[in-house]
């Protein structure tokens, strides 16, 4: 609780503060607030008290410079402490005192913005550049307020000079890529956000920026690419004058966390690790302290008998103490640290659910994923409903291909209203694995009842367009990869399976067009520059098809599925003037090199009798034959042994379209 002063006094004392000339009168100086100090732990309390009573003692005989260090130290303790209000009588006070002392024009203009008083923050920023034009922070500060009132151009002139004065600042770049997407400049934007990650790769909230940015120059590939990186990391910077601040923060943490450990009833395992977690990692003594306290009590439980109440709470307190130092040590990236401090918590409590999660993690992290899956089960036998491991389990399971396990705690996420986090999709594509194609079209029909952002509900319309045509209904799939690409105008994989749809369905002119789109897109794109000449062949346009794939096994050199596709095409054509079978067996028998399978000895077999090599096509096509029927495919045994029927009788063969090898 703090007292507020009328805004007109304040905004009065801001006015003598722009035009006081010479010794300032104490009686100008506006009396503290007061604030309730009451709930406050012991030692800050104090140390609050004794710096209002020295402001006291040292209004009637210091110097304006010591008068104004008080004033200002006590106002950094406010802040540290969340009392703005009294922060600010402080911060107005020392400027009065000492005006061409940069530090407090720069605390104002923070605790204005705390506050929400926007111009007074503007005008406490303008005068910290006064007196210190090069301070950063400052301008970033300050071009951050225009960009939040809508001053696009003016944040935009404040982030340039900023970059200007640091070109290596992500912070700059950051910001000057937000005024470039709010001045539409989308190209710029780009430029400054990828800069920003490069410099400061931790900064992961960028790439949904980036994203943004990109959807709107048209880059929907790239869009989808960072929106899949997006994460919480701030590109923060450097600022001396608030980091002065911290410590200060943090001198009663490792007091509180101790107190929170030792009250259970009052304060849960995970509260007191994320508390320790989020304000003790910068300070570096803090571990040290708390293994002091957990020292102390393993001391004090000397001669308890083990299974009284007393030693009971005693072992509960010391290893919720070892959780709350794990955390501190995960916000530093000691896994190895992490990782002594959680077995001994569990050494202590075995039932411990959050350092058993703890404990998973820093397995999964180092590669241990059957251990992991282990210690997460361990979690979920304490805490079934636990959804933190269901999850974990879950995602483990998931990346594993375990789908079956990884289906149990899916859906039980879903039960637990858990399914908007990515659970339904996943369980979708768990059964699609499995081959279960209704129950995948079952959940993925669920997924877009949910408020799905576009990319994901065009992930979605594809998948249940490779479901139609497992199940024979390659029209209606069409309509799914077209709804697919609506969404996400860059989602190759449907748009490929579009072009592999409507060959289907023997529509090859909008097959071929459709392959082609993506060829202009990704020149080296295997798939389609043989789809593409696929279906010009069928539609009676070989030549074209020849010169297609001539074309891309320039670009592609390297493709054996390329060389395979053009030792067909040159084997079995319509167009006589096409086909060459000394060519087509030349380059199936390079296609052999990098393994035999019945497409390429059966695409050899064609070769060899365009070539007029009857008794060689003969042993090649048998030879097919045998290995389709032992994979049980019979299918396609009629088809070869009509082939084999024409080789014997000394007849070519017009080759069926390439299957997938």
């Amino acid at each position: 609780m703090t007292t507020s002063r009328p805004a007109t006094v304040l905004a009065l004392a801001v006015l003598v503060l722009w035009s006081h000339v010479g010794a300032v009168e104490r009686s100008e100086l506006l009396p503290l607030p007061l604030p309730d100090l009451s709930t406050m732990g012991d030692a800050a309390r104090e140390r609050l008290e004794l710096l209002q009573d020295r402001i006291a003692d040292l209004k009637t005989s210091a110097s304006d410079a010591n008068l104004a260090e008080t004033y200002g130290t006590l106002g950094k303790y406010y802040i540290a402490h969340h009392l703005n209000d009294a922060a600010e009588v402080a911060f107005l006070n020392a400027a009065l005192l000492a005006p061409d002392d940069f530090r407090w024009a720069y605390y104002r203009g923070f605790v204005y913005q705390m506050v929400g008083k926007l111009e007074l923050e503007r005008e406490a920023f303008e005068r910290a550049l006064e007196l210190r034009s090069d301070d950063l922070p400052s301008h970033l500060r300050l071009a951050e307020l225009h960009l939040a009132l809508g001053e696009n151009e003016e944040a935009y002139r404040r982030f340039q000079l900023a970059v200007e004065l640091r070109p290596t600042e992500a912070a700059a770049h950051s910001g000057l890529g937000r005024a470039a997407s709010a001045l539409e400049r989308h190209q710029e934007a780009v430029e400054h956000f990828e800069k920003a990650l490069e410099l400061k790769p931790q900064g992961t909230i960028v790439h949904y920026q980036l994203a943004l940015a990109y959807r709107r120059l048209g880059d929907m590939e790239a869009a989808r690419a960072h929106l899949a990186q997006r994460g919480d990391g701030e590109v923060g910077y450097a600022d001396p004058l608030m980091s002065a601040i911290e410590p200060l923060k943090k001198e009663d943490v490792v007091e509180a966390v101790l107190e929170m450990a030792a009250t259970p009833e009052e304060h849960d395992d995970r509260g007191v690790a994320i508390f320790a977690g989020a304000y003790l990692a910068e300070l570096s003594q803090a571990v040290d302290q708390i293994h002091d306290a957990i020292e102390a009590l393993t001391r004090d439980a000397t001669g308890l008998e083990s299974s009284s109440e007393p030693a009971a709470r005693n072992r509960l307190i010391r290893a919720r103490l070892h959780f709350a130092a794990a955390s501190v040590r995960l916000e530093n990236g000691d896994l190895g640290g992490v990782q002594k401090e959680v077995e001994a918590a569990l050494a202590l409590e075995p039932d411990m659910v959050g350092a058993t999660l703890m404990l998973g993690y820093v397995l999964e992290r180092t590669g241990d994923l059957e251990a992991a899956i282990e210690r997460y089960s361990t979690a979920i036998e304490i805490d079934p409903d636990n959804t933190n491991a269901l999850r974990s389990r879950a995602n483990v399971r998931f990346s594993l291909r375990r789908d079956r396990e990884a289906i149990e705690d899916l859906e039980r996420l879903c039960e637990l209203g858990l399914e908007g986090s990515g659970s339904r999709i996943r369980l979708a594509v768990a059964y699609l694995r499995l081959g279960e194609l209704e129950a995948a079209r079952d959940h993925y029909q669920k997924a877009l009842d949910l408020n799905l952002e576009p990319l994901d509900a065009a992930q979605v319309h594809h998948h249940l367009g490779v479901i139609e045509v497992r199940t024979g209904s390659a029209d209606r799939a069409v309509e799914e990869y077209r709804t697919a690409l609506a969404l996400d105008p860059q989602l190759v994989a449907a748009r490929l399976d579009l072009g592999s749809a409507l060959d289907r369905l023997g529509r090859y002119q909008e097959s071929a067009e459709t392959y082609r789109q993506v060829v202009e897109v990704e020149p080296s794109n295997v798939r389609a520059r043989r789809g593409e000449a696929e279906a010009l062949n069928s539609l009676g346009r070989s030549r074209e098809a020849l010169q297609r794939l001539e074309g891309a096994w320039r670009v592609i050199p390297e493709s054996v599925e390329l060389l395979h596709a053009l030792a067909r095409l040159l084997a079995s054509a319509d167009d006589p003037e096409v086909r060459n079978g000394e060519r087509a067996v030349d380059l199936a028998r390079r296609t052999l090199r990098a393994g035999s399978t019945p497409s390429r000895l059966e695409t050899l077999a064609m070769a060899s009798a365009e070539a007029g090599l009857f008794d060689e096509a003969v042993k090649l096509q048998r030879q097919v034959i045998q290995m389709m029927t032992w994979d049980g495919r019979s299918d396609v045994l009629p088809k070869l042994e009509a082939n084999l029927d024409r080789y014997r009788t000394g007849q070519t063969c017009c080759a069926p379209k390439l299957e997938p090898e």
